[in-house]
């Protein structure tokens, strides 16, 4: 795994901390939980604006130049976010909307490593690649390929956000 601070102030300082602490314990919940490896993983922590870019830079070797804008503007404020990368997944948490709130960053890694750890299954990466190819309209899927991978991004979707109530016990295991 890789830690990242990417141009965030000292006021983030606390959320940097907390996410490097958080870090290994929080992969170890999920991996146990949900019986998958996350395999390799980049960690950042960004402001928001960043953040997408991130993302946008992460797609960039995989589609091509990007719009930054397509991600902003659908996510607005997030904690944070997952996607993948030409060499494994990168995970993204916003330190905006996270300072000051450890239970969010604490519930934003469970939710985004979970994601991670969901790319890694069989068949899940060349799914969301055909997706995001979609959405950046490369490669169109038919109304059955898009209705199909909505329904996987709802169920991954429910995943996380489940693994988000392992947050006291993440909390307990950094104390």
């Amino acid at each position: 795994m890789h830690f990242i601070a990417n141009r965030v102030g000292r006021q983030h300082q606390a959320t940097i901390d907390r996410v490097h602490a958080a870090l290994g314990p929080a992969a170890e919940i999920i991996e146990d939980e949900i019986r998958g490896r996350i395999g390799c993983l980049q960690l950042a922590v960004a402001n928001t604006s960043d953040m997408w870019r991130m993302v946008v830079d992460a797609h960039r070797p995989i589609f091509g130049r990007q719009d930054a804008r397509l991600w902003s503007r659908e996510q607005g404020d997030a904690f944070g976010t997952a996607t993948i990368t030409s060499s494994g997944v990168l995970v993204v948490v916003n330190a905006q909307a996270c300072k000051g709130r450890q239970v969010e960053i604490d519930k934003t890694l469970l939710h985004e490593l979970t994601h991670a750890a969901q790319f890694n299954r069989p068949g899940a990466r060349d799914l969301l690649m055909r997706s995001l190819a979609n959405n950046y309209g490369i490669t169109p899927m038919t109304e059955a390929e898009a209705a199909a991978a909505n329904r996987q991004v709802d169920a991954d979707e429910r995943e996380a956000e489940r693994m988000e109530r392992h947050h006291r016990q993440l909390a307990k295991s950094i104390a």
